[in-house]
């Protein structure tokens, strides 16, 4: 199961402010402008999440080795 790509059911993901508020991080939308599309993004794995009222972005990366992989 792909928790990862799924983690928007299960989880609440917020990240703190400067002035000690909370905000929630939303998965970005797949196609959000021109560089969402740039194949070199692909490489880095992951999926983006950006802050509801900042647009600050974090990447949630899965650790686990891909199936099919040495150790996965």
């Amino acid at each position: 199961m792909d928790l990862i790509g799924r983690s928007d059911y299960f989880f609440q993901v917020q990240h703190r402010h400067n002035d000690g508020s909370w905000g929630e991080l939303a998965p970005r939308p797949e196609h959000h402008d021109a560089a969402d599309v740039d194949p070199e993004k692909a490489w880095a794995g992951g999926r983006i999440y950006v802050c509801t009222t900042c647009d600050e972005e974090v990447r949630i990366i899965d650790s686990r080795p891909a199936p099919g992989t040495p150790g996965g």
